[in-house]
């Protein structure tokens, strides 16, 4: 076998190429496989075609042919798309006698090319289920391009690698018999140009993304919940104006980040997104984000309620929703409680919410906000006050933790000036300033005072037990407000806590689908990788939750466990009249893997399917070519 590269009207075609004699003996060539541009250098063209051919005529025992990493790599390659597409047959030589099962060698079975299907069968089917392929070719997409996109998407769910590597993940999975494509030639420049195409239909895809997933479950809509989330760089990004440093919820401040603003209802399925500069204030995103909530209830009747934290609520920003027709339900800011504080104490007003027998109690108490006369609207509104004992135990813990730190810095200063270590007292005053800047939590609980005593400078410190215990009869404490009149207490807690779906939805996005770290540096680039995250967000999500209806309440890293077993791979059938028989296909899924097919609505049994048989060259002429293909 040996390398030739075919000029085409396209470009510059690489093929392997291999030489035969025919029935009258005369030499001819035939092509082993087409690798389109693949940048295989010229100097690694000898080695490679004859560890292929090795590969393929089963030589390497004999040869135990040793091949630098590079060579392997392509070796490897060649090998699997060969078995993928199934049209070349080698010519083989009878094989010797040995022990035969129904005429089959059995100690010389094998199998090779083996690729990971579970994971990509249940991204590829939930693709469909969704309508994808449709809807990009409504938009213009061809069938290239849209498989490109299925690519993109999926390796976020299954494996989530960058651009540069997608194909090489993509030969090693199930997806090119899945796709029926086996994506010749090496550029990774189509899933950059795809996922641009992606970009620039992001609200045509995201519309019928939410109109398909409500019809797929007949959802109801009624709750939308906003929440923000960032996401990091590493490098400085100079080319991304967006790229800005801000406070950042995984403490990267030295990186650069973009801040990413999402819409989900209440299941927890996204409707909308909005990409911000790094060091945009939350409570300032909703302003641009205002629209895509309005094109999210499109074209429902009666706009849902608009659930968000305590970051986002401010007033200016519940003024924007009442303004466009949005009811609310939000959390007051941690500092706003206190003015309540009475009203916590009344421990018999408070009822317990409904329905956790199983899980730690909370008190809730409906009424309407005595502060009302206060505040910049002309709308009634109620609160929950609502109290927790696990959020009271952590918030004690947080506070008892701050302390220690702080008393231990203060013991520290303190100790260095007995000592004289320390003699200005400008210079301590400073260090005094320092400590409390870094510990906020505890220092409004102390009194620090710097005395001249006889001996020279002492530091002293006194705790206010009153202040102190008031911010106890808070801890746990939290309160709610909306402008809905006709929920009752348990409902309006039962819908806030609902904002947990958006928390879940981040944290797939950032572990499960590799939205974080981003490894693009200009815009366009960033907020696409965003959009495919996204994407591949309304993969998983949908998995999870028809899994849910059927009981499945596992997470998808556990599902991925299960799922990867299941494999394509082709077995070697050699034969003892010399046949060897080539079957590429999926193997039989265990039953736990069966189980989640079943739930999904996968027809596992319906994998594609390449058989093929190599027959051996007649003893007296060697070089003679037969082959079939069934």
């Amino acid at each position: 076998m040996f390398f030739r590269l075919k000029e085409t009207r396209s470009g510059q075609v690489l093929k392997l190429v291999e030489s035969y004699r025919d029935d009258t003996a005369r030499p001819r060539h035939r092509a082993v496989v087409s690798l389109g541009n693949a940048p295989l250098a010229r100097a690694d063209w000898k080695p490679v075609a004859k560890a292929v051919e090795d590969r393929l005529y089963g030589r390497e025992t004999l040869l135990a042919r040793e091949l630098i990493a590079d060579h392997a790599a392509w070796v490897d390659r060649i090998v699997r798309q060969v078995g993928s597409e199934g049209r070349w047959q080698p010519f083989a030589s009878p094989a010797p006698e040995e022990e035969c099962l129904d005429g089959v060698r059995a100690l010389a079975v094998s199998h090779t090319d083996t690729a990971e299907l579970g994971p990509v069968l249940s991204g590829w089917e939930t693709w469909k289920r969704l309508g994808m392929p449709e809807v990009l070719s409504t938009l213009g997409f061809n069938r290239s391009q849209s498989q490109a996109a299925a690519i993109s998407v999926i390796n976020r769910l299954a494996d989530p690698t960058s651009e540069h590597s997608l194909l090489d993940w993509y030969r090693r999975t199930g997806l090119p018999e899945l796709m029926g494509n086996a994506l010749r030639g090496a550029s990774d420049d189509r899933f950059y140009r795809v996922s641009d195409l992606l970009l620039a239909r992001q609200g045509d895809i995201e519309r019928h993304l939410r109109e398909r997933q409500s019809s797929l479950f007949n959802l109801e809509r009624t709750v939308l919940l906003y929440d923000l989330t960032n996401t990091h760089f590493e490098g400085l990004c100079p080319r991304n104006p967006k790229a800005k440093r801000g406070a950042n919820k995984q403490k990267r401040n030295d990186c650069a980040q973009i801040v990413v603003g999402m819409v989900f209802d209440q299941y927890g399925f996204e409707m909308a997104h909005k990409i911000f500069e790094g060091n945009r204030n939350d409570g300032k995103s909703l302003v641009e984000m205002i629209s895509e909530l309005n094109a999210a209830t499109e074209p429902a009747k009666e706009k849902p309620l608009v659930v968000m934290d305590a970051g986002v609520a401010t007033r200016k920003n519940l003024n924007l929703l009442h303004e466009h027709g949005f009811g609310y339900l939000v959390n007051d800011s941690r500092g706003q409680r206190q003015r309540y504080l009475d009203m916590f104490r009344e421990q018999q007003a408070f009822k317990i919410v409904q329905g956790r027998a199983s899980k730690a109690p909370v008190w809730v108490r409906v009424m309407d906000d005595p502060h009302a006369a206060d505040l910049d609207g002309d709308r009634p509104e109620r609160i929950v006050l609502c109290k927790s004992e696990p959020r009271g135990a952590k918030e004690h813990a947080i506070v008892s933790n701050a302390e220690r730190r702080f008393l231990d810095a203060l013991g520290k200063l303190a100790t260095r000036v007995e000592k004289k270590q320390m003699k200005a007292r400008s210079k301590i005053e400073q260090a005094i300033g320092r400590i409390q800047a870094r510990h906020p939590r505890a220092r409004k609980f102390y009194t620090i005072e710097l005395h001249n005593e006889a001996d020279g400078l002492r530091l002293r410190w006194t705790r206010d037990d009153q202040r102190l215990a008031e911010a106890a009869d808070l801890w746990g404490c939290y309160v709610l407000r909306t402008d809905e009149q006709t929920l009752n207490e348990h409902e309006l807690w039962q819908l806030y806590i609902s904002l947990t779906q958006a928390e879940d939805g981040f944290k797939a996005l950032k572990t499960d689908l590799g939205l974080r770290p981003n490894p693009h540096h200009k815009e366009e680039r960033v907020d696409a990788h965003v959009f495919i995250c996204v994407l591949a967000y309304h993969l998983l999500k949908n998995i999870l939750w028809t899994l849910e209806q059927k009981g499945d309440h596992r997470n998808w890293e556990t599902l991925k466990r299960v799922l990867r077993t299941h494999c394509y791979t082709t077995i070697l059938l050699p034969t003892r009249n010399g046949q060897t028989h080539r079957i590429r296909k999926a193997g039989q899924p265990e039953e736990c893997q069966k189980s989640i097919y079943r739930n999904l609505g996968i027809d596992w049994g319906g994998m594609p399917c390449h058989r093929s048989v190599i027959r051996a060259a007649p003893v007296q002429s060697e070089n003679h070519a037969r082959h079939t293909t069934l």
